[in-house]
């Protein structure tokens, strides 16, 4: 359940910009001057106040935990997990000589779980706060963790990469913003280049963007600004979206099937694969 305290703290976090939560410019500028031995315990604090980056510390599991040792289990969970992401679900897709593109990287979790498997990762996301918390918590030396705006994109050499992933990203972002990012994953792949997305269906619980928009009470508003976006969207909308900018041989693949998980609930989220033409 959102509590007011909640919504101050992603409100003072929030960047300028619609959804980039830690996106205040005083986070990197308050991690860069912090001493070199607070970092990461900062650097975990401050993601905490993000709306879906840690687990639930409000599980009574966790009641009367010191902070500290709260996140850096938090950590570890969300660590391992990133690694059985890429054990289940991407390692088929990707190659020990890729130069890759994660898109929407968040605190670099799933980047750092990846960077022993290719050559190179770049790893973007809309946060400079999120990037700056990856800088210290998910670094490894083939790494390199950019804003995902024409200026830090402009770090990648068009037509240079040999696939772009995203995990837990897609289903959060806006029809335009869909678009904006299909259009810079074209832009920056190789021909026949990868595209590995994680998509999210429409069903009872991930409503379409246009019935988030819908609900006008003080409560969705403020859901809306403030809240992390929880879009659905069917297969032939993300299919047509994906081949309209320059994609083919789309394909979707159960996540349901990859990682054996029969107990997950309805079969509502898929890997969508295409390559670039």
């Amino acid at each position: 359940m959102v509590k007011l305290i909640d919504v101050v703290k992603w409100g003072l976090t929030l960047g300028k910009e619609p959804q980039t939560f830690l996106g205040a410019k005083w986070v990197p500028a308050f991690l860069n001057k912090v001493s070199r031995s607070s970092k990461r315990k900062w650097a975990l604090r401050i993601l905490e106040w993000s709306p879906h980056y840690f687990i639930d510390g409000e599980n009574p599991k966790y009641k009367g935990m010191p902070l500290d040792e709260y996140l850096e289990i938090s950590f570890e969970i969300n660590a391992e997990s990133r690694r059985e992401i890429y054990r289940k679900i991407l390692k088929p897709y990707l190659k020990k000589d890729d130069t890759v593109l994660e898109y929407g990287c968040g605190p670099g979790f799933l980047a750092r779980a990846v960077s022993p498997h290719v050559k190179k990762v770049f790893a973007c996301d809309i946060s400079v706060g999120a990037l700056a918390c990856a800088r210290i918590i998910n670094n490894a030396p083939n790494i390199d963790f950019i804003v995902a705006d024409k200026k830090g994109l402009s770090e990648i050499e068009d037509q240079s990469l040999d696939a772009i992933f995203s995990f837990a990203v897609i289903q959060h972002l806006t029809d335009e913003v869909f678009e904006a990012v299909l259009e810079n994953c074209r832009r920056k792949l190789k021909k026949g280049g990868r595209l590995i997305l994680h998509i999210q269906l429409e069903d009872e619980v991930w409503k379409t963007e246009k019935d988030w928009r819908s609900d006008t009470s003080l409560k969705g508003r403020i859901k809306y600004k403030y809240g992390l976006h929880c879009f659905g969207r069917s297969k032939e909308k993300h299919e047509k979206l994906v081949l309209e900018h320059g994609f083919a041989n789309v394909t979707f693949e159960s996540l349901k099937e990859l990682t054996d998980d029969v107990s997950s609930g309805p079969d509502s989220q898929f890997l969508l694969l295409a390559e670039k033409k």
